[in-house]
């Protein structure tokens, strides 16, 4: 069966039906967590703590009613647990510990010594803690209840197109029945001397952090949460932006702004990616998006027909490249890539090993190529590495406020709508690309985009206490 290619319009248009069914679709869910557990919920808080699901939800079903049938009944989520947790409890050593702010899980890509810094230093505005999970009872789903709400058979196969079906059925444990213990479990541990709660990724990938959040939210604290990656104030319509303004006070960005938000969207950078020092090898990096054929949501470049299209655009570049370049494929999905399609290439062509974070391995290259417009070109932009990106316009156009941005970045060589040109071009700097990456006007581009969509500083720590200060004293 063919996938729809899902262009701008098609995407905005699958967007907007899948907005439309988010009231309904909540309705539902506290329809099925009464039932199962007995008791009606509060509605604004399984808003407030299921919204992130039922958004990726309701993508899924109007991904279904277009595609059809063979498609996964699994709603993911992002789930980033990991050594952070156990860098913020070591963080949390050093930062205070009843400073009036709480950091968890910061988007951070500097070393481990610089945010041991840094909590040091703001210690007596921030105190760094670890996104805790409380130790629950296991709890089965109750699938008899759930299917009463569905109205099938609790051994029916679910229709992944009708939306009673879906909330009841698929909804974790978490949000229908450990709602009430993690409910209880965050008023419980609610601390009052928190006057603000600040995260850049907690937020997303724990339901118990948002538990924690509405329950400080009640008594006071304002939610400050930051942009973590791409896609933000540069897609024409970004879920993470959507659900990330609407759960906090401030949403802070990377140099973005929503005048139409006035200071509820304010910018504030973040601290500068790590990056390898000494001499650059002779090697270009090609970072690439992540191979799957796996709905995720409606977002360019992560769903299944965006992937294919470029991984073909990635085989055309690595084909019309001169024999010369050395080429190292780096993907998180690498396993999934397919490394077959490249072996007619006439560059030499190895596969990274992931063993350095991503930002490292990039300041290592001479020439860093992305393959798509996530997040990992805003940081080789901001690192100044040099950066050449490729995309389908058939497929991706950037928002209104981003494009002249763009068209300033495809002036001077770093934007290239196919893989083909992207390779021709790069073909011509025979090697070093520092002549034009240097030159006055890719550098007036690069700063004036990255200033707006990467504002990475070295100052970073004086702009957190400006900021968060202004935001304690309104």
């Amino acid at each position: 069966m063919t996938l729809p290619e899902y262009g701008p319009q098609e995407l905005k248009q699958a967007i907007t039906s899948s907005r439309v069914l988010l009231p309904t679709a909540l309705d539902l869910l506290c329809e099925v967590i009464t039932e199962v557990t007995g008791r009606a919920p509060e509605r604004d808080c399984v808003e407030y703590v299921s919204s992130f699901w039922l958004l990726h939800a309701c993508d899924r079903i109007v991904f279904v009613r277009d595609h059809g049938d063979g498609v996964s009944p699994e709603i993911v989520e992002p789930q980033w647990f990991s050594v952070r947790s156990h860098r913020a409890e070591i963080l949390g050593l050093f930062g205070g510990r009843r400073a009036p702010i709480t950091v968890s899980d910061p988007y951070f890509k500097s070393s481990f010594g610089d945010q041991v810094r840094a909590a040091a230093r703001l210690r007596r505005q921030f105190r760094w803690q670890s996104v805790a999970e409380p130790a629950l009872p296991a709890r089965d789903i109750e699938r008899s209840r759930r299917a009463s709400i569905a109205g099938i058979h609790p051994t029916a196969i679910v229709s992944l197109t009708d939306l009673r079906q879906v909330i009841a059925m698929t909804a974790p444990v978490g949000l229908v029945e450990q709602h009430h213990e993690l409910a209880q479990w965050a008023r419980d541990g609610v601390d009052e001397r928190i006057r603000a709660c600040y995260t850049a990724n907690a937020h997303q990938s724990s339901l118990a952090y948002r538990h924690h959040l509405y329950a400080q939210r009640a008594v006071g604290s304002k939610i400050a949460i930051h942009q973590h990656g791409g896609g933000y104030g540069i897609d024409e319509d970004h879920l993470g932006e959507f659900h990330d303004i609407d759960r906090s006070d401030v949403f802070f960005t990377w140099g973005w702004n929503r005048p139409e938000l006035g200071a509820r969207v304010r910018v504030m950078p973040t601290a500068p990616p790590a990056h390898a020092k000494g001499k650059r090898s002779d090697t270009t990096l090609l970072m690439s998006l992540p191979v799957t054929n796996e709905f995720y949501r409606f977002q360019p470049f992560v769903f299944p027909t965006h992937v294919k299209r470029a991984v073909s655009a990635t085989v055309g570049f690595a084909g019309s490249l001169s024999e010369h370049i050395q080429l190292r494929l780096r993907s998180s999905s690498a396993g999934l890539f397919p490394l077959d399609d490249l072996r007619g290439a006439h560059a030499k062509i190895t596969v990274d090993d992931l063993s350095e974070p991503g930002t490292v391995a990039a300041s290592r290259a001479r020439l860093v190529v992305h393959n798509y417009l996530g997040t990992s070109w805003l940081e080789t932009l901001a690192m100044n590495v040099p950066t050449v990106c490729f995309y389908d316009p058939g497929l991706y156009e950037p928002r209104e406020s981003a494009r002249p941005y763009f068209d300033m970045l495809a002036r001077v060589g770093i934007l290239h709508h196919s893989g083909h040109d992207a390779a021709k071009f790069v073909n011509g700097f025979r090697g070093d690309p520092s002549s034009w990456w240097n030159s006055a006007e890719v550098q007036e581009a690069r700063e004036a985009f990255v200033a707006r969509y990467a504002n990475f500083s070295d100052n970073w720590l004086e702009a957190w206490q400006t900021e968060f200060e202004s935001l304690l004293s309104e």
